[in-house]
């Protein structure tokens, strides 16, 4: 809601202006500009989205993938923007440092970009005070004109209990999610051989909106585990698949309480990091990457922005290694 603020403050009205274009708009900003790229592989991006935001550039740049619908475009340009907002600003910089969830972050920049393009008029005619079930997201999303990621966040805003909300391709890889309480799937992660997805891909010609359900599916992550069993439901949406995975009070079963999942494989208890070399007592996962997080913060994702100087031995985002080199500037 800060980020929300901190635009409208900039110049009444903006908010209508981004809901409409919101790359136009923004190419309008002298202190940002934007630049359609082509769109990299979703393993090699810790951004939940198809672009990235670039401060090293004057001025800081919103990089946006070419390749994405129009719909998921201006998500994405938004969600880079709450980047910049988050970047530039001091009040909004401070409470991401003080967050404790390492998705804090990219989940404000995932809000921020789905209550521009849906605001709460457009939201409630479609979900209710209870989860939402996939059918109730599908139709939000043939009632706006908001990409099907914008859509997902806002659902998930809805869920009344532990949960994600995903989007799959047409072959059952996530295109994007977000959860409350839980990991959501890796962008990118194959989902195809769980329960529910499975069940949805053979019969890809059903109507959009009619539901596939599932009393018992799971997640699968990239470290091989699966999730605790979930209650899912999920329904196609123009060549998409909208899924709603809950741990329980599913609207669409008639009795679904809380219950305790048996994952499919131990987790390791002990981890080396990648980054500073320390072994650590593993705590929990990741939810970019789904890799163990050490005490000092890394992961797969911080092991591709960060390099530990072969002098001073301290790690250092890249940006500390001129010309892509293994000294850092303090060292040189």
């Amino acid at each position: 809601m800060a980020m929300l603020d901190r635009v409208e403050q900039r110049q009444p009205g903006v908010l209508d202006r981004l809901r409409v274009d919101a790359l136009a708009e923004v190419q309008t900003w002298p202190d940002v500009q934007v630049r359609l790229v082509d769109e990299t592989p979703s393993t090699a991006v810790g951004c939940s989205v198809a672009g990235s935001y670039n401060d090293e550039t004057q001025p800081p740049t919103l990089c946006v993938a070419v390749s994405a619908s129009p719909g998921r475009r201006q998500f994405t340009a938004l969600h880079e923007l709450g980047h910049h907002l988050q970047n530039t600003d001091t009040d909004l910089g401070t409470r991401i440092l003080m967050a404790a969830d390492d998705r804090f972050e990219d989940d404000a920049c995932d809000l921020f970009a789905a209550r521009v393009l849906l605001p709460d008029a457009v939201v409630s005619g479609c979900l209710g005070d209870q989860t939402p079930t996939a059918g109730d997201i599908v139709a939000l999303y043939r009632k706006s004109s908001a990409s099907r990621a914008a859509c997902v966040v806002r659902a998930a805003e809805h869920l009344a209990s532990f949960g994600a909300v995903a989007l799959y391709d047409a072959d059952g890889a996530v295109s994007f999610a977000t959860a409350k309480g839980i990991y959501p799937p890796a962008r990118g992660s194959d989902q195809s051989r769980t329960a529910l997805v499975a069940a949805a891909l053979r019969d890809p010609r059903r109507a959009d909106g009619a539901a596939f359900t599932a009393d018992s599916t799971t997640i699968r992550y990239r470290s091989g585990h699966s999730s605790d069993p979930l209650y899912g439901q999920a329904a196609w949406c123009d060549g998409y698949l909208i899924a709603v995975l809950v741990t329980d009070h599913a609207p669409w079963q008639t009795f679904s309480p809380p219950r305790p999942g048996v994952p499919a494989q131990r987790q390791p208890t002990e981890a080396e990091c990648e980054v500073c070399g320390n072994l650590f007592e593993v705590a929990g996962l990741c939810a970019t990457c789904s890799e163990p997080r050490c005490p000092s913060g890394h992961c797969t994702c911080t092991l591709k922005r960060e390099r530990r100087c072969e002098r001073c031995m301290l790690t250092y985002g890249l940006a500390m290694f001129p010309a892509g080199g293994t000294v850092c500037r303090d060292c040189l």
